[in-house]
């Protein structure tokens, strides 16, 4: 078979990879207005809306690791659509808010639809380990494309929808991918005898593991990024481009990323994970260092290498945490993975939020300064080999 997925591979993951597209799909339209949707909504501050942006993390964080143990025992495919179920119950209470609280009680319930771990799993069950990280960057390549369109529908759908109507067209998206998993993917059939050995091993294991947790801390600051970016991004921009205006910038970002992300998956198989994730990193940081200018031109090119960083990191992270676990563990390690990955998420959007209220400034140093510090706990997490190596 060489390097070619077989039959069963490439249609598993071409239907994991559209769940997971519509359901990114459902996420990213909404996103980037939710920093200055949140002004209009009653009783909002700068800290309370950096709370309702991150704070889906933070349930999610929760519930990993329940829906990846549960997942091992009664299997993957049960976990999704219940996770799911409750996402879409979040969304259409996102649509019935008014005030800050109440939106924010909207992000805790769509964050408690935890299902990346078990989808993360579920793909480290279907897809040999040799070909992992290329099965990882198409679902990511398809994750990729669905945010371009996103980035690209949402300004134009905002035009003639309000942001809780735009709720409504998320719910909808992720209805879809439900209904695509109850009927096209293949029920997964948990071996519950290997589970009740396995399931003694404790979750404190994996944190002495050196190797496990300079990837949780990767996961972690990864995610801080992503939300921080997108509280920071749509206000350094709101002035010169507007809410609508954004797709200009972000599109053409991910396009970019999209085409890196596959050449970064490229060289970690090849044995350069190391050199990969350390440059994403720091490609980020370096990019941040341009929100200081003001130009909406320069802000652009920050953004995107942040794209770029964030979307070859959250393709080689997992893929990475799915080598080190067996089958019958997969879900209860991804799921570990994940939570400290969604603690970064709530981490982003409320700390951001706090010293964006005290000076906007101090909130794109930290960034600056927590992208460095991703490139120095990741440094030498796996064998690497030298970029001039990797480049011939």
């Amino acid at each position: 078979m060489g390097n070619k997925f077989s039959s069963t591979e490439m249609k598993f993951l071409l239907g994991m990879g559209s769940v997971l597209a519509l359901r990114q799909l459902g996420l990213l339209i909404v996103m980037p207005f939710l920093a200055i949707y949140g002004k209009e909504l009653a009783y909002s501050t700068p800290g309370l809306i950096g709370i309702a942006i991150g704070v889906y993390g933070l349930t999610q964080a929760v519930f990993q690791i329940p829906y990846g143990n549960l997942s091992d025992k009664y299997g993957r495919k049960i976990m999704i659509l219940i996770g799911l179920f409750v996402f879409v119950l979040g969304l259409f209470l996102g649509y019935l808010a008014k005030d800050i609280y109440v939106f924010i009680l909207a992000r805790i319930l769509q964050g408690s639809g935890a299902i990346m771990a078990v989808a993360y799993a579920w793909v480290g069950d279907s897809i040999k380990e040799e070909h992992r990280n290329k099965g990882m960057s198409i679902i990511g390549m398809l994750v990729g494309m669905s945010a371009t369109l996103a980035f690209l529908g949402g300004p134009i759908l905002h035009r003639w929808l309000s942001v809780p109507e735009m709720f409504l067209v998320c719910a909808f998206l992720v209805g879809i991918a439900w209904l695509y998993i109850l009927i096209f993917l293949k029920e997964d059939k948990a071996n519950k005898s290997s589970f009740a050995a396995k399931e003694r091993v404790a979750i404190i294991t994996y944190f002495r593991d050196k190797k496990l947790l300079k990837l949780f801390a990767g996961g972690f600051i990864n995610n801080y990024i992503l939300v921080s970016q997108f509280y920071v991004i749509p206000l350094l921009l709101e002035n010169s481009l507007g809410a609508d205006g954004l797709w200009k910038v972000f599109a053409p970002a991910t396009l970019i990323a999209i085409v890196v992300m596959r050449l970064a998956a490229k060289y970690a198989d090849a044995g350069y994970f190391n050199t990969a994730a350390l440059s994403s990193f720091a490609v980020i940081s370096l990019g941040a260092l341009a929100y200081y200018t003001g130009s909406a031109l320069l802000i652009g090119i920050g953004t995107t290498c942040f794209m770029v960083g964030y979307m070859c990191l959250v393709t080689l992270l997992p893929a990475s945490i799915s080598r080190q676990s067996e089958k019958d563990t997969r879900g209860k390690l991804t799921g570990v993975f994940n939570t400290v990955q969604f603690i970064g998420s709530f981490m982003g959007g409320a700390l951001t939020g706090f010293l964006w209220g005290i000076n906007p400034g101090y909130s794109i140093t930290f960034l600056v300064v927590i992208g460095l510090v991703g490139a120095l706990v990741i440094h030498n997490t796996e064998e690497g080999k030298t970029l001039k190596q990797a480049l011939k």
